[in-house]
């Protein structure tokens, strides 16, 4: 009997951008690879299955393109990520592939799915849903399904769902690497531009509970060896020189992370470099030493509020001097501070939303995002929304319209205060009024200097450029290509 043909796949995301590129985006771009399906397609090739993965945010794929792709393969099943920005778009795809070939089972899973089973499992073109992680229930579809007396679609919606209990990731192998070609993805760094660049993944979950986030609770770790030797195969064998180690809090145990950089120095990946996420009430000054000697180039830390009352009401963990020690460690220690900022929490006031603007540039800080708050389903801030406990849908239709949830530049929220307009412009007034600092425009521009030619990471700094004196800056037109692309 021929083995089972399992196609993983994503859709094209960078269409649900609508910040900085109107409506487009550049064909050269930061890339992360997929690491969820990878692990998945790891764990199923060991079970038996022939794997392939189907990446349609590689090309920019439209839905209709991607499942035309898919099924020239003629797997017997598709398994498809999504989260709640691009969830129609992936349900799109579950049809557009059922029309192309009735016989291929489609499962879908990843955070919306988890959060919203029953929701994902209505759907007629969607066979199977995967809740939480999908190693073995994805094993367990292909397995089973094989076996002509179990159909693949089930009338009973909740019937469709399966259950992924939390996984030891020691039982887990490798993610299956071999499957890609790394110049497919590339991420900028510092000094080097867009290279070759990996996700990699040492843990599971997050212990913290922040409101605005739809956590797993429980965090579950591989060994330093297994991350070290992922590291090392990446470096070797896929040309991998950029590494983005994708923890949502890398540094939550400090010996196992010194353990891991120092095992990653032993095996002097000279020109490799890295990026982590962290929080700032974890890092002192003996870590971030350790990381810099790794050569951890950036880390980034999510301060999101100059409040102290809205960081103490989404339960961040962390205060504002916790914050501006942070950042001035990690600069002084030679690493990228960089932080994450959200305008729009419940109870926000024009009065919170400045103070946020003007700590972003109080601090030691050379790179910052800000985001409107969006609040998705799983999360407590969803529920508050919901609610309407100081902070509403500006419809409140747009609780389940998932096609208006947004990554970025698309505010669906307003508050007591703020309409979602309002809270927009704060949004672009906190990234003029940040990169046009001249502490952050001479860094840009000693790493335009230094080498980087990548279009796509000056983006924020030309924006505020743009908004705040009516030109680019002074070496727009020396990056690299400006080939836009209109996603449709």
């Amino acid at each position: 009997m021929a083995r089972p043909k399992l196609a993983l796949a994503r859709v094209n995301y960078s269409q649900l951008y609508k910040v900085y590129d109107g409506g487009k985006t550049f064909r050269q771009r930061d890339i992360l690879a997929p690491y969820q399906l990878l692990s998945l397609a790891g764990y199923v090739r060991e079970q038996g299955a022939e794997v392939a993965i189907f990446d349609g945010e590689v090309d920019l794929l439209t839905e209709e393109a991607l499942a035309k792709q898919i099924v020239a393969w003629r797997p017997d099943f598709v398994g498809f990520t999504a989260t709640t920005p691009d969830i129609e778009q992936t349900i799109e795809a579950c049809r557009l592939v059922k029309e192309g070939n009735p016989s291929i089972a489609t499962i879908l899973g990843g955070v919306h799915a988890t959060v919203l089973p029953e929701d994902v499992a209505g759907h007629d073109c969607v066979d199977h849903v995967v809740v939480g992680d999908g190693e073995k229930p994805l094993a367990q579809i292909v397995a089973e399904c094989r076996t002509p007396r179990r159909p693949l679609a089930r009338d009973d919606a909740r019937q469709k769902i399966l259950y992924g209990r939390r996984e030891e990731l020691t039982s887990l192998p490798m993610p299956a690497h071999d499957l890609l070609d790394y110049a497919d993805y590339q991420f900028t760094d510092l000094t080097r531009g867009r290279i070759n660049t990996a996700s990699v993944m040492s843990a599971r979950g997050c212990p913290f509970s922040c409101s605005f986030c739809a956590r797993t609770p429980d965090v579950r770790y591989r060994t330093a060896g297994e991350f070290v030797a992922e590291v090392e195969y990446l470096y070797r064998e896929k040309g991998v020189r950029y590494f983005f180690v994708y923890d949502d809090v890398f540094v939550v145990k400090r010996s196992r992370v010194l353990s891991i950089l120092e095992q990653l120095r032993a095996l002097n990946l000279s020109d490799a470099h890295f990026q982590c996420q962290a929080r700032a009430n974890l890092l002192d000054e003996e870590l971030l030493a350790a990381l810099r000697a790794t050569n951890f180039v950036r880390v980034s830390i999510g301060i999101e509020s100059g409040s102290a009352e809205m960081l103490e009401r989404c339960n961040k963990g962390v205060t504002k001097p916790h914050c501006r020690a942070a950042c001035s460690m990690i600069r002084s220690t030679g690493i990228e501070p960089r932080a994450s900022f959200i305008i729009g929490f419940p109870y926000e006031t024009r009065a919170t939303a400045e103070a946020t603007i003007a700590f972003s540039q109080e601090l030691d800080l050379l790179h910052a995002n800000f985001t409107v708050m969006t609040p998705y389903p799983g999360t407590k801030v969803y529920d508050i929304a919901c609610r309407k406990e100081g902070l509403r849908f500006v419809k409140p239709e747009y609780a389940r319209e998932w096609s208006v949830f947004r990554r970025w530049g698309n505010p669906i929220v307003e508050t007591d205060e703020l309409t979602s307009g309002e809270l927009e412009a704060l949004r672009e007034r906190a990234v003029m009024e940040f990169y046009t600092q001249d502490k952050v425009f001479r860094y840009y521009e000693s790493l335009f200097r230094g080498g980087n030619r990548s279009r796509y990471f000056y983006r924020p700094l030309n924006f505020a450029w743009q908004r705040k004196f009516g030109r680019d800056i002074p070496f727009w037109v020396q990056l690299d290509s400006v080939e836009m692309i209109a996603p449709s």
